[in-house]
């Protein structure tokens, strides 16, 4: 990749206008952007940016001595919406609050949600689900737990969340892909990233 190309790329671009169009759970923001295209041309571009609070996290937390993991269920208004099972499997995921340190964040909310007090959060990755509208970045981590350390989670009343926490063996979780079960994409780059990283959590699970 050359970065001075990158650096070029930017330097054709410019916002001239923005425009809040909704805020509530999430924002939308209507942005105008002047580019300079590749080809020569000029044009000027309109798109909505949806934004889920500030950044996300999202976290899986595995016991490797036990081999198992630990993932949620809720009910999903827009997956239901959809026509499709309203209560999906996933990891624990939530987003910072205002001025949250993000590995602060990541242990809030395991302990909201999962009842589960971080050990050895690692980051694997960081990305942005649909780069065309969303603006939220999701920061994906693994962490360690035993699993006779949890108590409470299922999340917060006060925001509508009624979470069951499931305790699965990595051979359960690996049936439940092959069946094309897990549909949130923040479990899918966890999961993946943890049979590529560490296979061996997985072994005999064919």
């Amino acid at each position: 990749m050359n970065s001075e190309n990158d650096a070029a790329r930017r330097k054709r671009i410019s916002v001239r206008a923005r425009r809040m169009v909704y805020e509530g759970r999430c924002t939308v923001e209507e942005i105008t952007v002047d580019q300079a295209r590749s080809d020569g041309a000029q044009q000027t571009i309109v798109r909505e940016v949806v934004r889920y609070g500030r950044n996300v996290v999202a976290i899986l937390p595995v016991d490797r001595t036990r081999k198992c993991l630990l993932l949620c269920r809720q009910l999903r208004v827009p997956v239901m919406a959809d026509q499709d099972d309203p209560f999906p499997w996933e990891v624990c995921a939530g987003r910072l609050e205002e001025g949250e340190d993000v590995l602060d964040g990541a242990r809030r909310e395991l302990m909201e949600e999962f009842g589960v007090e971080a050990q050895a959060l690692k980051l694997a990755c960081s990305s942005y689900s649909s780069p065309g509208i969303l603006g939220s970045r999701v920061d994906h981590f693994l962490c360690d737990y035993a699993g006779t350390e949890r108590h409470g989670g299922g999340g917060l009343v006060e925001e509508g969340e009624d979470i069951t926490v499931h305790e699965l063996t990595c051979s359960e979780v690996a049936a439940l892909w092959r069946q094309g079960a897990i549909r949130d994409a923040k479990a899918l780059i966890l999961l993946q990233h943890l049979m590529l990283t560490e296979p061996e959590l997985f072994s005999g699970a064919d």
